[in-house]
């Protein structure tokens, strides 16, 4: 009944990247990095952390980098932001975040220019959540979206309750609790494509719309808001496109979409990483 859907989960064939981007080709990442602390303990350092991720980013070497669940020191030498900007020499960079000692939440790294940047919705609390820049690329500009939409907020207790239930192991009572957080998460969402799909349709240049979803490709979300665009890991993906690190089996949630008529894809890539509690997905894109 859902063999319609298969594609956008499972790619039978694909294309991962070659050994380098050739000219007119731009190489784009997106990470949620859940803040550096995925398996650590409250009061380790995530020095260790933060090596290893930047090891991958600096290995995959994107020309533009999308982060999420981001957290960096801006004026601290041996930070990873300091890392990014002046060894992997993605020097432009935008965030929504207040002032210029430090970077919390969304983030856009780029090796090329940045015309114009901003959040989408500035009065809201987290508008860190939904923020663009528009890069120079050669003689072309175009728009990168960087989207972190409402998650389901469940804590370690409850990720073991959901592990439970998914074993056959149902306490009818913290079934329920666990349901009225993902309806509320679904609602959350809803809200929120309502309020993006009018600025998405309004832009004139070419985009791209990156980020962690926290929906799969058969929701309200993703049908939404990849309508009338490409999805990078439909058209050159390979195997299971699960994003998620964690109990949530099968789960694809973080996307790099972009507009037909301007790009197409050329690579794409997801490595299963255990850095953090999503993995990284990266594209190889031609802008037309």
């Amino acid at each position: 009944i859902g063999f319609s859907n298969l594609s956008t989960f499972y790619k039978f064939k694909g294309k991962h990247h070659g050994e380098e981007v050739l000219e007119g080709e731009i190489k784009i990442m997106t990470y949620n990095v859940c803040s550096f602390h995925y398996g650590t303990s409250y009061n380790e350092s995530k020095e260790g952390r933060i090596t290893e991720i930047f090891e991958y980013i600096k290995e995959e070497s994107p020309d533009i980098l999308g982060l999420q669940d981001y957290y960096t020191r801006t004026n601290v030498k041996n930070s990873i932001h300091h890392r990014l900007v002046n060894e992997l020499g993605l020097k432009y960079y935008y965030s929504s975040s207040p002032n210029n000692k430090y970077i919390n939440g969304n983030a856009i790294y780029s090796r090329y220019p940045i015309q114009k940047s901003g959040t989408l919705f500035p009065l809201k609390d987290n508008n860190h959540s939904y923020i663009f820049a528009d890069i120079d690329f050669g003689d072309k500009t175009f728009r990168v979206f960087n989207f972190h939409l409402a998650s389901y907020k469940l804590a370690e207790p409850e990720k073991e309750i959901f592990e439970s239930i998914r074993k056959g192991e149902i306490n009818k009572e913290e079934s329920k609790n666990i349901i009225r957080k993902l309806i509320a998460a679904n609602v959350k969402r809803s809200e929120e494509v309502g309020e993006i799909l009018p600025i998405l349709n309004d832009t004139q240049l070419p985009y791209v719309v990156l980020g962690d979803f926290n929906d799969t490709p058969y929701s309200y979300t993703y049908k939404k808001i990849a309508k009338n665009m490409k999805d990078a890991f439909v058209e050159k993906g390979r195997g299971l496109g699960s994003t998620y690190n964690g109990v949530f089996p099968a789960y694809r949630i973080d996307y790099i979409l972009f507009t037909d008529k301007n790009f197409q894809a050329i690579s794409f890539r997801k490595e299963d990483l255990d850095y953090s509690d999503h993995y990284p997905v990266s594209t190889v894109l031609e802008l037309k």
